[in-house]
């Protein structure tokens, strides 16, 4: 070998072992970096990762008993672009100034020159989460889909459009607070309460992480498909809410007062038809749901506790509502302190029954008894209160009940003193929240059975019927039975001849209740600052509803629980009386000659059986023409006729004379969405009867 050959030959072996140690510090870098992997190099690859990722699944809805959408999801998009999306770049120079002018049409305050630049800057930059918009609404974004270049799809424009569901409540802020509001956390009222049977079960897909952490869809297939969340049907009755919510507000407005809650309550179910809660502003004096203070809020009740004080010593047989006390000229004095009454006409009540005494809200009258009862066996008292089930939380579904506090002995250390007997008499040195105090009272009406106040009367599944939340009794047989005939006679003396005779005078159904008025507990009782007060149920003879309202601390002259309380109470039983037929008893009218002069009322087509039963209900003469669910009615001068209204599979219905309520859920029920204008009867149908129904089929109705 010559000097050449061997100078060539160590040159290749040099090449050789220069390309073995390259090579050997390339695995080396491959496995440090796989091993040991920089910050930096975690980051990219972070950028690139496919993953099966959970998909939210749709919440369910939250309805009024009486069918109304208090609270639904709905879906909005947010919209990004990733600029190295494989599509073409001449496509997309072609369509980018359609494109941005249609964005521009269909986003508010964005110009077409603004979206041209977002596009022009991402693709300068190399984003691949170009933020194009948020918050958009369904229906946008289904148009957005459809503009130039967005309708080549997802991975032939880069247009990425993540959708979200957003909570709202289509009924603003009635009974917000015990709807509730949905957030990832802290979720309060329904929403929280409810929260595994709304939530339902999550998908899984498999989905991209592109940068800005991003996770976008491969497909548009499912994994596993989402599972909807169950529909509650709440107790809430929107009508009698906005009521009870609307004369809350004018109240609060009228007197200035810091907050108010109504409570309406169906007496055998424990249903809560209505819960308000307004809280004033201090920034601007408006009135907002803010907090659930009817069951958030531990107060003393003042003058509503004198009916279980009273019924204490009536149920141990201690006293009699015909015994009499001495209320003097509206001052005693009672165990070492002068206690005194409300003055009317500047003079006292004198010597008057116990039944009077209730009537008229005596604090002296309501003491004496009490103290004549037990004094020297106050545990006697207090014991007597706990066989009440006051000293309990009444455990509803909702979050943040309140305990109440009642004394349980009299130790001293505890915070009994020689004053605490006859205090918690006439409603202090105790806290009862609203609901609580209404719960109570809600007993008494319904005989001295005590249920439990519930918010959710149904649950359905996919359309289907899942459960229905039967009443919860929480105690019975806790007061004999002629000590609640006696608190429904002292209830019914307050209405008719007592402190609430003014406000439901000439009032066409009948009322038991009382009133209260309670100084403020500031860091010490505060001189013309109060709680009013009015707690009771209607009608009397066969008590259906319960109610309390608290308007705490009003600035605008009256406090009374009688002036202030009271006149809410009676506009939302007026409200139920003029509304529901059952309060309403028709008179018998024999006299054919009579009937022959009266025009009969028109009816509304609807459901065969409804009419039948109104009809029957009114002993009016109708014949039936009928065979079908659905009739039609025609009204002639002394008679009804019914004839069938033909309702097939596939073909609009007919709605036309028909009620909303009844034309909506005929609609529904053939797969139509319904938009409604007006009110009333509907006189008319965008989509004439008998036409063939297609899938999304909107129709509208005009009612007059």
């Amino acid at each position: 070998m010559n000097i050449h050959q061997q100078e060539a030959s160590k040159r290749a072996y040099v090449i050789f072992l220069a390309l073995s140690i390259f090579g050997f510090a390339i695995v080396c870098k491959v496995f440090m970096l796989q091993a040991f992997p920089s910050e930096k190099a975690k980051e990219t690859a972070a950028s690139f990762i496919y993953k099966v990722r959970d998909i939210e699944s749709p919440r369910g809805q939250i309805f009024s008993s009486d069918g109304s959408l208090l609270a639904t999801s709905v879906p909005e998009y947010e919209i990004r672009w990733d600029s190295k999306a494989p599509y073409e770049v001449s496509i997309y120079r072609e369509k980018i100034d359609s494109l941005c002018a249609g964005l521009s049409g269909l986003i508010e305050g964005k110009s077409k020159a603004y979206f041209l630049n977002l596009f022009a800057e991402g693709r300068k930059e190399g984003s691949r989460s170009v933020k194009i918009a948020d918050h958009i609404d369904y229906n946008v974004a289904q148009a957005i889909r459809k503009l130039p270049f967005a309708n080549l799809g997802q991975f032939k424009s880069g247009l990425i459009l993540l959708p979200r569901n957003k909570r709202i409540k289509p009924f603003g802020d009635l009974a917000a607070r015990t709807i509730g509001l949905f957030r990832d956390s802290n979720k309060v009222g329904l929403e929280l309460a409810w929260d595994d049977r709304l939530k339902g079960v999550n998908g899984r897909q498999v989905q991209e992480k592109i940068a800005g952490g991003i996770w976008t869809p491969m497909t548009d297939d499912y994994i596993v498909e989402p599972q909807p969340g169950a529909d509650i049907v709440s107790t809430i009755d929107v009508h009698l809410q906005d009521v009870a919510q609307s004369s809350l507000r004018r109240k609060l407005e009228e007197t200035s007062a810091q907050w108010g809650c109504a409570i309406l309550m169906e007496v055998s179910t424990g249903y809560v038809k209505a819960i308000a809660n307004l809280s004033r502003d201090p920034e601007n004096g408006t009135y907002h749901e803010v907090l659930n203070v009817a069951i958030s809020n531990a107060i003393e009740p003042g003058s509503t506790m004198k009916l279980p004080s009273l019924l204490a010593c009536l149920d141990e047989g201690l006293i009699n509502i015909d015994d009499t006390v001495q209320t003097y000229n509206g001052v005693r004095w009672i165990d070492g302190r002068n206690m005194y009454d409300a003055l009317h006409n500047n003079q006292g009540h004198g010597m008057i029954t116990v039944q009077r005494a209730f009537e008229v809200s005596s604090n002296i009258g309501t003491a004496v008894a009490v103290s004549k009862a037990f004094k020297g066996k106050s545990q006697r008292f207090l014991d007597k209160l706990h066989t009440f089930g006051l000293s309990l939380p009444l455990g509803i579904e909702l979050a943040g009940e309140a305990d109440p506090f009642v004394y349980r002995s009299t130790d001293t250390k505890k915070g009994w003193n020689g004053f605490s007997l006859t205090q918690m008499a006439i409603g202090y040195e105790v806290s009862l929240t609203p609901l609580q105090m209404l719960t109570f009272y809600n007993a008494i009406a319904n005989n001295g059975v005590c249920v439990k106040p519930l918010f959710v009367q149904e649950i359905f599944r996919n359309g289907e019927r899942e459960e229905i939340i039967q009443p919860v009794v929480l105690r019975k047989d806790f007061l004999k039975p002629q000590t609640i005939a006696f608190a429904r006679q002292m209830m019914e003396g307050v209405v008719k001849n007592g402190t609430a005779h003014d406000v439901f005078k000439g009032c066409n159904y009948s009322v038991g209740g009382k009133t209260g008025t309670a100084w403020l507990n500031d860091n010490g009782y505060v001189a013309g600052r109060y709680r009013a007060s009015f707690v009771g149920y209607f009608p009397t003879d066969q008590p259906k509803y319960s109610c309390i309202v608290v308007v705490n601390d009003p600035r605008g002259g009256s406090y009374y629980g009688a002036t202030v309380a009271a006149p809410v109470f009676k506009e939302l039983a007026d409200k139920i009386y003029s509304t529901e037929m059952e309060f309403h008893r028709q008179m018998a009218v024999s006299d054919s000659a009579v009937l022959a002069l009266v025009d009969f009322p028109a009816s509304k087509n609807a459901r065969a059986e409804d009419l039948k039963t109104i009809y029957k209900a009114f002993k009016m003469p109708m014949r039936d023409l009928s065979t079908g669910e659905w009739v039609a009615s025609v009204t002639k001068k002394d008679t009804v006729l019914l004839n069938d209204r033909s309702v097939r599979p596939g073909l609009v219905p007919d709605v036309v004379g028909m009620g909303l309520s009844d034309a909506i859920f005929l609609l529904e029920s053939q797969g139509l969405k319904v938009k409604t204008l007006g009110y009333g009867t509907v006189k008319r149908q965008s989509v004439a009867a008998g036409s063939m129904i297609r899938n999304n089929k909107t129709i509208t109705i005009e009612l007059l």
